[in-house]
């Protein structure tokens, strides 16, 4: 009996099933996930935390997560996967960026701190992405903002916004992490040379994974005009600011609470 076609189908085999072991395994290891911080030592005030799965469907993306300090503070389910969330199109030029939210690290301690983004596949594997890297100190906000304000939201102010708006008295607190609506529901501002301010965002943190206005439409500069004993503030937007509940709770005369 001849051996020789038997044996050949044999080392055949053998090879299709080492081959197919071998690409399985690569495809495996090929999964792997990126962020934006990659690279970063030392983070500004303000930075785009953007997960960038590698070699994979992105349909087939389960879940990306966001660790600080081995604390979860964000997870996202739909590309393109920024921290905080992102309420644009698909990113087709760099302006579409703005769409996002960003890492504002004015809540953190200045010092060291660790970033992870886990991506999860349908398929049960996971990739991470582990950056180390120093947190500056959050600046004070100019003295003439910091501390608590007042102003009550009327009827009509609320009409402004979309549905639901609570009105009354609402209050809201500067601080270096932001304006806070509630305690740990901080937005972000940044202070304009001019006096003027841009409104951003919702300030995320593993304890607080929404606050602020239209979580993260873009963001918006509104004037300002201080009464000149500072007591007082008048809040415009200018032009139109597209997050209707913003205007109808911020625009107005904010009364300094003592």
């Amino acid at each position: 009996m001849n051996t020789r076609p038997r044996f050949a189908i044999m080392t055949f085999l053998v090879f299709v099933i080492a081959a197919s072991s071998a690409l399985a395994g690569n495809e495996t290891k090929r999964f792997t996930v990126t962020s934006s911080l990659d690279g970063k030592k030392v983070l500004p005030l303000r930075i785009h935390w953007i997960a960038h799965p590698r070699h994979i469907d992105l349909a087939k993306v389960f879940e990306v997560d966001y660790f600080i300090d081995g604390k979860k503070a964000w997870d996202e389910h739909n590309p393109p996967y920024y921290y905080g969330g992102y309420s644009g199109q698909l990113p087709s030029d760099a302006a579409s960026v703005h769409d996002g939210n960003s890492l504002v690290t004015a809540f953190l301690k200045p010092g060291l701190h660790v970033f992870t983004v886990r991506a999860l596949a349908s398929t049960g594997h996971t990739a991470t992405d582990t950056v180390k890297a120093r947190v500056i100190p959050a600046p004070p906000p100019p003295a003439k903002f910091a501390g608590p304000w007042t102003r009550v939201v009327t009827p009509d102010d609320a009409k402004k916004g979309p549905p639901g708006i609570p009105t009354g008295r609402w209050t809201i607190t500067v601080s270096s992490v932001g304006w806070a609506t509630a305690p740990g529901d901080n937005f972000d501002v940044r202070y304009l040379a001019d006096g003027n301010v841009v409104m951003g965002p919702e300030v995320v943190t593993p304890k607080k994974q929404a606050g602020g206005f239209c979580g993260v439409d873009p963001p918006h500069t509104w004037t300002v005009a201080l009464s000149a004993d500072d007591n007082s503030m008048q809040l415009d937007p200018l032009g139109t600011d597209d997050c209707g509940d913003r205007v109808a709770v911020m625009q107005g005369t904010w009364t300094r609470a003592h």
